[in-house]
């Protein structure tokens, strides 16, 4: 007896049947039958037999087979055995498959159980050519986001910086929720021409920035083309997708305002009262003035142990354009470096130092109402007040140029 049911250690399963399609005037047809995800597959196998020797499961069983007893020639029983054969050979096909998709640990290895790909798999098999397997997104992506890590610039050929590998985690959870809460299946049939008007009208109703959008997609456009060349995706139609980014306005902190987070005391009893004693807000703020006299990107000036300092000057050598550049010191800047006896602290994380600028902001009293222009779901809003106080992704010219914007 032929077995069809497919196990993998109780992490796959499939239950393949083997049924006759009748051709007239020739033997008949014998397809692969099974159900993927609630998808019917038929798949034809190239085998014939005439149905006389076929012998049919049992109700509710499985094991469609050629007749090798009974009272049938010896010639009979050579063909029918050797197609017996071949039907095994095709449930390990199913079982090589069953491996693949098992296998989700083994980046390499992992494919998507769907319809899609089983029959991709399996018709290349009979075909006698090797079926590639086919990585689903999930594991490509963080899979290249984890190359990414160790990748270079093309200009300055500086590995990239942590701030480029975050926005690509970020988009990648940003699809993934995405996913999830329209009960999508993150598969590469996804990146169709519907997902950019699903995907745009679900990314405004959650009141991204227009610009965040544009970024969402040319980071995943960044994906994909890769997973082109390596043929797993079949539709040209990410290459359409919109990337154009806005202009916009951006607020600037003025010298008085600067002054006043420099003077915060965060011994004073109403200092001490706002903020967490165990927190190390006061070498945020510290860091945060020394940036904005000296304009460094985020990507710098969180940690300044690279720093030369020498007299009335500092030289940097910035990580994005791999330049070396030499900043006069302000006043501040000197004396918070004396603070630390010229051995300056590394910041917190982005995230941390976005919350403790705020803080510092509002223990500074930076409340004064401004407003500005911003798209935010698709639509023109105004922001004021504690909406400037955090730092932006997308900003280059400066630290004085970014910081509330």
């Amino acid at each position: 007896m032929i077995e069809n049911d497919i196990n993998i250690n109780g992490r796959f399963s499939l239950r393949v049947n083997f049924n006759l399609v009748m051709k007239k005037g020739s033997k008949a047809q014998i397809w692969l039958t099974t159900t993927i995800n609630r998808q019917r597959v038929r798949i034809y196998t190239g085998l014939r037999i005439e149905p006389e020797y076929w012998i049919r499961a049992e109700r509710n069983q499985v094991g469609e087979r050629a007749i090798v007893d009974g009272n049938i020639s010896a010639v009979q029983k050579r063909a029918n055995k050797e197609l017996n054969k071949q039907l095994r050979k095709i449930l390990g096909y199913c079982q090589e498959y069953g491996v693949a998709v098992s296998q989700e640990n083994l980046l390499d290895d992992s494919m998507d159980f769907s319809k899609e790909t089983f029959e991709a798999f399996l018709s290349a098999k009979l075909r006698g050519k090797e079926a590639m397997i086919r990585k689903n997104p999930l594991d490509f992506i963080q899979d290249y986001i984890e190359r990414k890590k160790s990748m270079t610039n093309k200009s300055t050929k500086r590995t990239l910086c942590s701030g480029t590998v975050y926005n690509h985690k970020n988009a990648l959870k940003r699809l993934q929720l995405f996913c999830s809460e329209k009960k999508l299946g993150l598969v590469w049939e996804l990146f169709n021409s519907k997902l950019e008007e699903k995907f745009t009208a679900w990314m405004n109703k959650k009141g991204y920035a227009a610009n965040t959008i544009s970024s969402q997609y040319s980071i995943m456009k960044v994906w994909l083309s890769d997973a082109e060349k390596d043929g797993l995706v079949k539709d040209p139609s990410f290459h359409q997708y919109t990337t154009k980014t806005h202009d916009v306005g951006n607020i600037y902190l003025t010298e008085d305002e600067i002054r006043r987070i420099y003077e915060i005391d965060f011994n004073s009893k109403d200092v001490i009262e706002q903020i967490d004693p165990k927190s190390n807000i006061e070498q945020t703020r510290d860091l945060f003035v020394i940036a904005c006299w000296t304009g460094l990107r985020y990507g710098d000036w969180h940690d300044l142990s690279k720093a030369c300092i020498s007299g009335d000057r500092m030289t940097v050598p910035t990580h994005k354009t791999n330049k070396t550049v030499i900043i006069p010191l302000h006043p501040y800047v000197k004396a918070i470096i004396e603070k630390y006896d010229g051995v300056l602290p590394k910041s917190v994380d982005k995230s941390k130092t976005n919350k403790q600028i705020r803080l510092c902001g509002k223990l500074a009293g930076i409340d004064e109402e401004v407003t500005l222009n911003r798209i935010r779901g698709g639509k023109e809003v105004l922001l004021s007040g504690e909406d400037r106080l955090h730092f932006g992704n997308k900003r280059k010219k400066s630290t004085l140029h970014y910081l509330f914007a």
